[in-house]
């Protein structure tokens, strides 16, 4: 339950600080003094998203602190201790910080821990009943633990399907394009195909070409070379009998030894090398008509390179790229079979699941149906029939929603022999707001919730109905704390304490206050909401009335 709630420099509101207790408490003030603020203000300690717009004029940053005590059940859930302190501050940049206990704590703890301790009604929530798609959440909350796992495994599945789904388009795609390439692949292959590309072969003919182009001056320079070493000019023998002398007393000093290996290896060189010569002028050989080939081969691989802007063993790369290309498109039904195929069994598991999900759903709407009745019984609907009708749906792969196979709606008579038809459509103001209320009632208390706020929920009502709304909030405050905005005196004078919000111009600023209201002042504030203008003394007699009846 909330204990405490301080606001400081939060839109209209300068300093305010409030002690709260069990029970029923009503906040009820004029149209614009400033209760929504403190809605907005206790919603940030519930993990509402803040906004630097609500800052104090002229202040820097605004804070809101809240002290909590929590059931044994939440405390083992957050591991929080039975108090906590829960602040929240936000700056002029748009900065906010999270702290339980002192300690600076992450937005998705806070929401995490909060949704346990209590929920919040805002006016806004409302439109749910306008919203097909939140009627499902409210039949899932019945039994959280029994629809989770089967939630959780059908959106598991799903998400396989859509894997699937989306690799099968991805597939069938290709297979229009690339079949409307096919003609354009094949006439590549064969046109590379009929070149019969081999690696480095154009490097190869390049080199060749280049040497022969250069066949005379190559065979005048070994001629030349040939004659320079031949032995009558280079006198060979000369090196070798000059060798033979020097090994006849090479015993006699390393050196003549030395030289005379010299000798005999330069006169073995010189005429490895001459005959190195000799053979190669033997091979020469220069071909007019392949020399010509060469080069006409060399200039068709120069165009089909320039042609594809790749080079010849690029070419080659793409050559097998192309037929791998043309294979898949030859083969690609048996390929698109197996994705659909994939596709197909990931479906069917999928809607399995979502139909698992919808059997549960149907069960806890048959509870959900029995329990909503009962509630608007004690809201002065007695004669209300209300049926959740599950639409029937073609098996396809267009109802597996995110939250489901199921499309439901809420159908309702509030009027005996009438039948039933859509809630949103039937309900006038003040029935949708008491079905609200049943809605919240059902919740909290399924969920063992210990703090229940709700903003002018009795919005439309008045008279008997209006005292009968007091009752429930009046009994509902028993197993939980109700806080309720609220301009009906019957439900103000049902609370177990009442807190006047009013506004006031101090300081050449209007200030929204605060206070806790003693039994004469509840008197008087009770009979200020029955009177239209001025305070009559029957309104104060109404007032003390009503109050006598809590």
């Amino acid at each position: 339950m909330l204990l405490k709630l301080s606001v400081k420099d939060f839109a209209l509101i300068e300093d305010i600080d409030i002690d709260f207790h069990s029970g029923l408490s009503a906040l009820t003030g004029e149209t614009g003094a400033g209760k929504s603020i403190i809605l907005e203000a206790l919603e940030l300690l519930f993990g509402k998203r803040s906004d630097s717009q609500m800052i104090r004029h002229g202040k820097s940053q605004a804070r809101v602190f809240g002290l909590f005590k929590l059931s044994k059940k939440v405390q083992l859930i957050s591991g929080f201790p039975e108090t906590i302190e829960i602040s929240r501050t936000i700056d002029e940049n748009g900065r906010h910080t999270v702290r339980v206990n002192n300690e600076i704590q992450t937005l998705q703890k806070l929401r995490e821990t909060m949704q346990c301790v209590g929920s919040i009604h805002s006016q806004d929530d409302a439109m749910q009943l306008y919203d097909k798609d939140a009627y499902l959440k409210f039949i899932d909350d019945m039994d959280r633990k029994a629809i989770e796992p089967l939630y959780t495994n059908y959106l598991m599945n799903r998400s396989y399907f859509l894997d699937a789904k989306k690799a099968y388009e991805k597939g069938h795609l290709e297979k229009v394009q690339e079949e409307k390439q096919l003609d354009f692949f094949e006439f590549q292959l064969k046109e590379l195909k009929s070149y019969q590309l081999k690696q480095g072969e154009k490097e190869e003919l390049d080199e060749k070409i280049e040497k022969l182009k250069h066949f005379d001056k190559t065979v005048q320079a070994l001629k030349n070379t040939r004659e320079l070493l031949d032995s009558s000019n280079l006198q060979l023998d000369n090196l070798y009998e000059a060798s033979k002398q020097l090994k006849t007393i090479s015993f006699l000093d390393k050196v003549y030894e030395e030289n005379q290996e010299k000798l005999m290896d330069t006169y073995y060189e010189i005429d490895a090398i001459r005959s190195s010569i000799e053979d190669a002028l033997n091979m020469l050989d220069f071909d007019e008509s392949e020399f010509n080939l060469m080069q006409e081969r060399s200039h068709e691989l120069s165009k089909i390179e320039l042609k594809y802007k790749m080079t010849i063993d690029e070419l080659l790369v793409y050559q097998k790229d192309l037929e791998d290309k043309i294979l898949k498109v030859n083969n690609f039904d048996a390929y698109i079979e197996g994705l659909k195929k994939r596709m197909d069994d990931a479906f069917k598991k999928a809607f399995d699941s979502g139909e698992k999900l919808s059997q549960m759903r149907k069960i806890l709407a048959k509870v959900f149906e029995k329990k909503i009745v009962e509630e608007l019984k004690q809201l002065d609907l007695d004669k209300a029939e209300f049926k959740i009708n599950f639409e029937y749906l073609e098996v396809s792969p267009d109802i597996l929603f995110e939250n489901g196979i199921d499309r439901i709606d809420f159908e309702i008579s509030l009027n005996e022999g009438e039948p039933v038809k859509s809630l949103s459509k039937v309900a006038s103001g003040g029935e949708k707001s008491r079905f609200m209320l049943a809605l919240k009632t059902i919740h909290s208390l399924n969920e063992g919730l210990s703090i229940l706020v709700l903003d002018e929920i009795d919005t439309g009502v008045s008279g008997k109905t209006a005292a009968k709304v007091a009752q429930k909030m009046k009994e509902l405050s028993k197993d939980m704390q109700v806080i309720v905005i609220t301009h009906l005196p019957q439900v103000a004078a049902k609370a177990d304490y009442q807190y006047a919000i009013y506004k006031v111009f101090e300081n050449n600023r209007m200030v929204t206050k605060i206070d806790l209201l003693t039994e004469e002042a509840r008197i008087k504030q009770i009979g200020m909401m029955l009177s239209d203008d001025s305070l009559s003394s029957f309104a104060l007699e109404q007032a003390k009335m009503l109050l006598s009846n809590k």
